[in-house]
């Protein structure tokens, strides 16, 4: 999972987070917390595992500390569609 290139998790604030999907180019979770995504990703792929799930809400916050800012919108990530 943590190279299923159809998901795409972006901080939105502290504990705070976005589910992008590529596969439909839209959010399929706003504004929700590391454990809620969790537990929604664990309900739609049952066959999924909480660490795969977890490494890229990791990797979101990893992006998030080296770019300096605090929320997907500000994100030079986010912005240049990545």
């Amino acid at each position: 999972m943590a190279d299923d290139a159809d998901l795409r998790v972006y901080r939105r604030g502290p504990d705070r987070y976005m589910l992008w999907s590529t596969r439909v180019s839209d959010v399929l979770l706003d504004d929700v917390t590391r454990g809620e995504l969790v537990e929604w990703y664990l309900h739609k792929r049952p066959d999924g595992a909480r660490d795969e799930i977890g490494a890229l809400v990791d990797a979101a916050d990893d992006r998030a500390a080296s770019d300096g800012t605090d929320s997907y919108e500000e994100s030079p990530d986010w912005l240049s569609g990545n």
